[in-house]
């Protein structure tokens, strides 16, 4: 499963080293709201979103930066919708050897519904890099995505000494496990305090990944679980694949689902997609899946959104939970089912 979701990840970012035809825009999604309909949005920016397609087509930073800005202006006028507390735009583009596709995704937060959005209060510090582990991080992040796109990295899990291990093999990515494995040591204070008290999202979500090279799975855990509860979605959605990671490859270490389980309806699409992939394989442990029951229809509603990952994954999960076998689009019995589920009522 984590040679798949790593896949699926860099099939999204990552173009092929072939060229590949111009993106056509697939789908409209908008997750969930009644203040701001599905059909709604696709009517007021269906044209807009469209043009920022084209505008992506053409491969030029100054149209680059034009689909940029008119991204924001659509996400800021869905925020003011009535009604609506929080909208945000991402528009997703995803390589096959046969397909190039964009989807385009409201995540909307309605105001009758703004517990959805109570996090942690945001941290207001600016804190030193320690020991420049941040930036270290952020370079070998862009040093592995460079060598995946050429076609220089394997997909499945290195071996490494980190609780959460995205590349291997190469002597500049072992050298900076190395320094991550230090640094964790000598500098975990440090890098816990940025994590508690820097403004800047990035930074925070940069020290939990540096944070999970620690020497214990425990503790690191324990991070990743508080981290859940941040405002920043890159941190939350940090957090899930450092656990996600922990659940794939170190079984015995159990992990506590209460913080995870509400992730499946959070505000970011990208939070939603990892919190699923940490499910996955959890599934079929029986304390968990008994857990998981409850979230079911979070499942079922996720199982309409067209976008690629949140589709699958949640069809995958649907299924490992349910060990039924009905057509993904039979959003009647995977409803039914659903509420059963949630109702501890499903066999």
């Amino acid at each position: 499963m984590r040679s798949l979701l790593l896949a699926v990840s860099v099939l999204i970012v990552c173009p092929p080293i072939r060229a590949q035809s111009t993106a056509t825009l697939r789908a409209i999604d908008v997750y969930r709201s009644a203040a701001l309909p599905a059909d709604g949005a696709r009517k007021r920016f269906n044209e807009r979103l469209r043009e920022i397609v084209t505008l992506r087509n053409s491969r030029r930073p100054s149209d680059a930066g034009k689909a940029e800005v008119l991204r924001r202006k659509i996400e800021s006028e869905a925020a003011k919708t009535p009604g609506v507390a929080f909208a945000s735009l991402t528009i997703s583009e995803y390589y096959t050897s046969v397909d190039h596709a964009m989807y385009a995704v409201f995540d909307v937060v309605d105001e009758t519904d703004a517990s959805r959005l109570a996090f942690s209060p945001a941290p207001k510090g600016s804190l030193e890099d320690p020991d420049g582990l941040l930036a270290a991080w952020k370079a070998f992040v862009e040093m592995g995505e460079r060598l995946s796109r050429r076609g220089q990295m394997a997909l499945d899990r290195p071996s490494c000494p980190g609780f959460y291990c995205l590349w291997g093999g190469t002597p500049e990515i072992d050298a900076a496990h190395r320094r991550f494995v230090e640094g964790a040591s000598k500098y975990g204070a440090d890098l816990r305090r940025v994590l508690d008290v820097d403004a800047d999202g990035e930074k925070r979500a940069a020290a939990l990944f540096v944070l999970s090279y620690s020497a214990s799975v425990d503790l690191v855990a324990a991070l990743g679980r508080k981290a859940l509860s941040d405002p920043d979605a890159r941190v939350r959605g940090a957090a899930l694949q450092i656990m996600a990671d922990i659940a794939n490859n170190h079984r015995d270490v159990t992990l506590d689902l209460a913080p995870v389980l509400p992730r499946l309806d959070d505000p970011s699409a990208g939070v939603r997609g990892k919190a699923m992939g940490l499910l996955v394989p959890l599934a079929e442990k029986p304390l968990c899946r008994k857990a998981m029951l409850a979230a079911a229809p979070r499942l079922a509603a996720l199982l309409r959104v067209e976008q690629p990952e949140s589709r699958d994954l949640s069809f995958t999960l649907l299924g490992l939970l349910s060990r039924k076998n009905w057509d993904r689009r039979d959003f009647i019995a995977w409803d039914a089912w659903a509420a059963k589920a949630a109702a501890g009522e499903a066999d």
